[in-house]
């Protein structure tokens, strides 16, 4: 064995590849590689056994190192052996020494249910299965699973998901089972001092109301991990609501909080008491799921002026504009006006909302469409940076709307208006028109994605972006000059673009864009097959394209536009047969249905993937979140 290898650090770097083989896909060749390893030498022995035993989906395998007695009579059920109890065993040191090198263990007793008669011999024997683990993820469906955990719970955790399965409520369940519960929330809170992560998943019944205030005869309360605990994550019935804040509320170093709450039939939302002005004076970031009534309800709990900075809010369903406001008043009451800095707001229609929708049941669409209405109450948040809000049919902003928008977010990197939609209302068109993309130009110079809803079907939809284009350069201030260097995608969803290839008006956008944007990576429109304009896409990527070209012939190399060796070859080629002719360029461009210098049947999804990697790498970048993809 080379000496190199003798050197702790540069053995364990070597089977952290070895076990981390083709980059995490393949997790059971590096658990195989790693027993092989294993069983080289001494020295390897313990690093490899470390990475053997790190992770585990599975509790079986600490399992199978006790030593057990099976008694033929019972059945398969096992009892521990004697020997366990005595603490110098060295049958105890032996699991020890394994089970100590466990730091994440997923456990789900459904899958995986273990005898009544062996949780009971391990609670007895005082047994920790996993001394030194930081990382549990469990789905408890039995009073005995309930009674296992403790033996599970060590100083050293720091993150715990913890899940209640429907047969806990529904199979034998004990009269006691709330209390068993509690018992389970208070022991980990108790024992776990050092716990930042912690999750609840309880769909079935509501959360017990926990004693988390000090009695009388207490100097302190007893509870370490409320001034560790930074994350915490809930997804409950609305009727546990209460019992969340209250526990949440007490958490004095929480940053991010998550609350989904399903509302069960008949079930009554309770009403939320206000906290006390000095609760959530940490909290950062928020994620609340469920309906609008819930979503307003627990900010209306929350104390004025918190210093949060990203909103998350999930819905699902059909709403208004007078159910999105006050999903969004109830933010600006809980929200610091200068702290907010991203708000991503969904809205996700169900198969029965599709179908009610398409079905000829004389649903009057219209009352659905959203406006400026919908999102005023986040004009108030002037120094956001992300804004997304998708939901389910798009906005339909005016173009002094969207000038509003601008003139306000001037600080904003990422702006989605309702490009990514599932349904729209054929009977109206949206009143922006593409001059809307001139103030975003002009006014929004860190914006780096933008997606909006518009109308560039007509020809003075582009006449009035070229005269607020003429309107902007004779405005004196280098500041606000046009193009825009930072805005490199923009997604264009439902927008009306039916001008059918027509190789005049795609002449025309793509020259409008070169006077609007520097730096445009990708320009597009997704789902407008599923949406009844399939050509809208292809029509997006013959503007893009064009676009592109016209920078490449009069700047030439020098644009800021990355460009790969194929769309080089491609441009240069056209140069020399189409020149400045622009509009003959346009038919040769992805999409057409004339015979073009590019395949599209062959080559179409490679020219996506070149169009748009640029862009979503930097919208990846700057939002961090996938629902905005």
């Amino acid at each position: 064995m080379h000496r190199a290898l003798a050197i702790t650090e540069l053995l364990i770097h070597i089977l952290c590849e070895v076990y981390n083989d083709d980059e995490g896909l393949n997790p059971r060749r590096g658990i195989k590689d790693m027993a092989r390893v294993s069983q080289v030498c001494k020295t390897f022995r313990d690093p490899a056994l470390d990475f053997l035993w790190r992770n585990l989906d599975s509790l079986l395998p600490l399992l199978r190192l006790l030593p057990l007695e099976i008694h033929e009579e019972h059945g398969d059920k096992a009892r521990l052996s004697k020997v366990l109890g005595d603490l110098k065993s060295s049958e105890r040191q032996r699991y020890i020494s394994i089970s100590s090198r466990v730091r994440t263990l997923s456990f789900s007793e459904p899958r995986e249910p273990i005898p009544r008669n062996l949780i009971n011999d391990i609670v007895k024997h005082n047994l920790f299965l996993t001394p030194r683990v930081d990382v549990l993820r469990l789905c408890i469906s039995s009073e005995a699973g309930l009674c296992l955990l403790p033996a599970l719970i060590t100083p050293d955790l720091t993150d715990i998901s913890l899940s209640f399965d429907e047969n806990l409520y529904v199979f034998d369940s004990p009269l006691d089972l709330g209390d068993l519960i509690k018992s389970v929330y208070m022991t980990i809170f108790q024992c776990a001092p050092k716990l930042v992560h912690f999750s609840a998943v309880d769909l079935y019944e509501a959360l017990p109301l926990l004693s988390l205030t000090k009695a009388p005869s207490q100097d302190q309360l007893d509870i370490a991990c409320l001034q560790s605990l930074t994350h915490a994550s809930f997804y409950i019935t609305a009727a546990s609501l209460p019992q969340v804040l209250n526990l949440t509320s007490r958490l004095c170093r929480l940053e991010d909080l998550t609350i989904q709450a399903c509302e069960k039939p008949f079930e009554e939302i309770p009403r939320l008491s206000s906290l006390a002005p000095e609760t959530f004076s940490s909290l950062k970031n928020v994620t609340f799921d469920g309906s609008p009534d819930i979503i307003s309800r627990i900010f209306s709990a929350f104390p004025a002026n918190r210093a949060i900075q990203s909103a998350i809010l999930r819905m699902h369903g059909l709403y208004t504009n007078a159910d999105i406001a006050v999903v969004l008043l109830g933010l600006v009451a809980a929200a610091s006006k200068e702290s907010l800095q991203k708000i991503i707001m969904t809205s996700v229609l169900s198969n029965n909302d599709l179908a009610h929708w398409d079905a000829d049941s004389g649903i009057d669409t219209r009352q659905f469409i959203l406006d400026i209405h919908a999102i005023e109450p986040a004009l108030q948040f002037q120094n956001l940076e992300i804004f997304s809000v998708c939901l389910g049919i798009p906005l339909y902003l005016t173009d002094e709307d969207h000038l509003r928008i601008a003139q306000t977010w001037r600080s904003v990197r990422l702006l989605y208006l309702s490009s990514i939609v599932q349904r729209v209302v054929w009977a109206h068109k949206p009143p922006a028109s593409i001059a809307s993309l001139v103030h975003y130009a002009r006014y929004c110079r860190h914006l780096k994605a933008l997606g909006l809803c518009l109308d560039a079907s007509a020809k003075a939809s582009i006449d009035a972006c070229v005269q607020a284009a003429d309107a902007c350069e004779n405005i004196s201030g280098a500041n606000l000059s046009l193009p825009s260097p930072s805005i490199q995608m923009i997604e264009f969803g439902p927008s009306w673009l039916e001008c059918n290839f027509d190789p005049v008006q795609i002449n025309s956008l793509a020259k409008a864009f070169t006077r609007l944007f520097s730096n445009l990576a990708a320009c597009r429109a997704c789902r407008t097959e599923e949406l009844g304009v399939p050509q809208a896409a292809w029509t997006w990527m013959k503007v893009q394209t064009l676009y592109e070209y016209i920078l490449f012939t009069e700047q030439g190399c020098n644009v800021n536009t990355l460009r790969s060796a194929w769309k080089l070859r491609l441009f240069s080629k056209w140069t020399s047969d189409y020149g400045r002719d622009y509009e003959k360029v346009a038919l040769a461009a992805p999409g057409s249905s004339l015979k073009a210098d590019f395949d599209d049947d062959q080559n179409a999804e490679a020219f996506n993937q070149i169009m748009y990697k640029t862009a979503r790498d930097e919208l990846a970048r700057i939002s961090k979140e996938h629902e905005i993809m």
